[in-house]
């Protein structure tokens, strides 16, 4: 409370100093132009003290009316159904105030007359208003209220879009809560599937070669030690994904031997280009469980990457059975995929390709496109975001 007040103290303190910065600002340039245009002399010789300091007796007392004067905007805004008899009271007040103000100004010119030498005398004439003189005292009421109403207006819109920026900051706090809830629910999803898979393959080894079994397992820990980091950005290398997409091949070379074999077709350049974390990997998988599965020939998976336009493509390709003869886009993909899907969604809305069609050739491909960043372009990823894990 105290330091509330203190505050309250110094606004007020900081307000009154304005307010006569101002006053004097317009007093100077005021006697600035008397001085160099005006040929008559104000009851003392023209540019002599007396002259200057006469002026301040002039606009000092609407220093000292302006927080009454700012305080009645405040209290009688010409707004609403009332605003006629507001205007009338203001028009009452902005006579009170112009005679108080004339009023106080010829008392301080008195007292610079006596400062200086010069008598002057309360005789009838001191306390009778002068048409010009009092119709200056009015210019400055109305002035001074227009320059009230101003600023108010001003920091009232100011302090309505300091809320709504306020607000719009809490929407996106909560809408990145929500971001964060679902993807981790993904990534609760992904990595229970992936390490059953894998530990299902080192399972049956453990019987038919227990030695490429403990192999497994070896690069298994290697590999979960990365897929289940939680200081893992959203965002990778296409360098960094790539590299972690080869661990998890080699656990299935391991399984596989000579019946797979990968090709990679990396366009030159393309390495620090910016992807989701565990994207390629996920579809790797899909195309070793799914796309081999029953193969009779030699399964061969293709990883392409393409910087095309604005956007960087990727693809995985399979030489498998491909998809089913009366497949026509409406296949019902698995947790790996589906979950890619959402990731992509979530990340780039609107901005995003993710198709699966069958090759002529021979077996499928899963064709991603999203848009083309670099790192050094853009270090930060996306914020939001957690990792999900791999999957397959």
């Amino acid at each position: 409370m105290a330091d509330r007040t203190s505050q309250n103290d110094g606004r007020r303190r900081f307000f009154l100093a304005r307010v006569w910065l101002v006053w004097t600002a317009i007093t100077i340039l005021s006697y600035a132009r008397h001085y160099i245009e005006s040929t008559h002399p104000f009851g003392w010789p023209k540019g002599s003290w007396p002259d200057f300091i006469s002026w301040f007796a002039c606009f000092y007392p609407w220093a000292l009316l302006t927080p009454a004067i700012f305080r009645l905007e405040e209290g009688f805004s010409l707004t609403g159904r009332e605003w006629k008899s507001r205007a009338a009271v203001l028009v009452g007040s902005s006579i009170v105030f112009s005679y108080v103000a004339m009023m106080t100004g010829r008392f301080m010119g008195l007292g610079i007359d006596y400062a200086f030498g010069k008598t002057g005398s309360l005789d009838a004439a001191f306390w009778q208003m002068q048409r010009g003189e009092f119709m200056f005292e009015e210019f400055a009421f109305w002035s001074t209220w227009g320059a009230g109403w101003a600023l108010r207006t001003f920091a009232r819109y100011h302090r309505r879009a300091r809320e709504a920026t306020q607000l719009a900051l809490e929407k996106a706090q909560l809408e990145a809560s929500l971001r964060r809830a679902e993807l981790e629910n993904l990534r609760m999803r992904l990595n229970p599937h992936f390490l059953f898979n894998t530990l299902q393959n080192i399972s049956v080894l453990t019987q038919q070669n227990p030695k490429v079994a403990s192999q497994m397992l070896t690069r298994l820990g290697d590999l979960l030690r990365v897929a289940l980091r939680r200081d893992v950005g959203a965002e990778t290398t296409l360098d960094e994904e790539l590299s972690l997409t080869k661990d998890y091949l080699a656990v299935e070379k391991m399984r596989l031997g000579d019946r797979l074999t990968v090709l990679e077709d990396v366009e030159a350049g393309t390495e620090r280009a910016l992807i989701p974390s565990f994207l390629l990997q996920p579809l790797v998988e899909n195309a070793v469980i799914h796309g081999l599965r029953g193969a009779a020939q030699a399964g061969t998976i293709v990883m392409q990457a393409r910087h095309e336009g604005d956007r960087m493509v990727l693809t995985v390709a399979d030489n498998g059975r491909g998809l089913p003869e009366n497949w026509r886009g409406g296949l019902k993909v698995g947790v790996g995929l589906s979950s890619t899907q959402d990731r992509l969604a979530r990340m780039y809305p609107e901005e995003h390709e993710f198709q699966i069609r069958k090759l002529a050739e021979g077996g499928t491909e899963v064709r991603i496109a999203i848009p083309y960043r670099q790192k050094d372009e853009c270090e930060e990823s996306l914020l939001y975001e957690q990792p999900s894990a791999i999957g397959g």
